[in-house]
């Protein structure tokens, strides 16, 4: 078995260390070794080099120069359909990679040898690319017997395994919304850009309600909250069943209790059980119903298909 090349090394060990992998990082990489191909002899490891003027994004993170790049390994699936600038996070993800590169003697390589080893970084890339493009739906075990609570949980906890929990979370709102409010405008973009929707009081807006979904809540959220309130809005701040008490503990303080704060569990589930009549007959279809809403949200924004939900086939019957 040949012994990795030091670049090799490296990619696979940033990669690892990651944590929550995403296309993101895919792309983010990718453009990061092809800024550094484009140097030539003249390597520049300051990340500041790195960042689109006047930026703190990724330089060249476009749609096409991520989909130049994997064509290259031939692979011409589509991996983002916003290129790699939306994640404000992501340099910083990849100054690691940046740092360890610029140890591993670049610079005293022949142009052939450092060709070789931004090919070897950038298929390992490519690879992680075919990873996302196979993966399959969210699935979980149902049976007849389960609260649709519980159905919501076991939902988020499969997407938590995958590093994808905020984005379903999004979605399932997003679709409950969508359900309960048919009339209405109910907003649907891709998760992974949803920090850039600067013009949005938060991820949802019905008439003066804004609702803020989150697994992770933050001073940011608590921030958009105040701005919110402040706004004359009513305001609805939805986190895992487990972050509940801390969120609101947190929540009371900053906004005098003006934002409520409810479990992303509870709050799709009981619209099921509403429009279900509290019928347990009629969840079934209420749940299907729903996972059919989230499924073609989900698609008709999103290239990463793997978040979409396997319906059980106890609910198509």
């Amino acid at each position: 078995m040949t012994d990795k090349t030091p670049c090799q090394a490296i990619i696979e060990n940033w990669w690892q260390r990651l944590g929550t992998q995403t296309r993101g990082h895919i792309a983010g990489g990718l453009v990061l070794v092809e800024n550094l191909r484009e140097m030539g002899d003249e390597l520049d490891f300051d990340v500041d080099s790195h960042k689109a003027v006047n930026s703190d994004q990724l330089r060249n993170a476009t749609r096409s120069n991520v989909q130049s790049v994997l064509a290259r390994f031939g692979e011409n699936r589509l991996l983002l359909k916003e290129g790699g600038r939306t994640s404000r996070g992501l340099v910083n993800r990849l100054t690691p990679l940046l740092e360890n590169l610029s140890l591993a003697g670049l610079e005293a390589l022949s142009q052939e040898d450092r060709e070789a080893e931004f090919d070897r970084m950038q298929s390992f890339l490519a690879d992680r690319a075919r990873d996302e493009f196979e993966a399959e739906k969210l699935s979980f075990d149902y049976s007849r017997n389960m609260a649709s609570h519980d159905i919501i949980r076991a939902i988020l906890d499969a997407a938590d395994e995958r590093g994808k929990a905020g984005e379903v979370s999004e979605y399932l709102v997003g679709a409950k919304l969508a359900v309960r409010f048919p009339d209405y405008d109910i907003r649907n973009s891709a998760a992974s850009a949803a920090d850039v929707q600067s013009a949005e009081q938060g991820d949802f807006q019905v008439n003066d309600s804004v609702f803020h979904v989150t697994v992770a809540p933050n001073n940011g959220h608590y921030e958009k909250c105040q701005r919110n309130i402040s706004d004359g809005f009513r305001v609805f701040i939805l986190v895992r069943d487990d972050m509940v008490g801390s969120t609101r503990n947190i929540s009371n303080q900053l906004t005098s209790g003006q934002a409520s704060v409810e479990s992303i569990e509870s709050f799709v589930s009981q619209n099921i059980e509403e429009l279900s009549e509290f019928a347990s007959s009629r969840v079934p279809q209420g749940l299907k119903g729903l996972f059919e809403k989230y499924n073609e949200r989900v698609s008709e924004v999103e290239t990463d298909l793997s978040l979409q939900i396997n319906i059980p086939a106890g609910l198509e019957s």
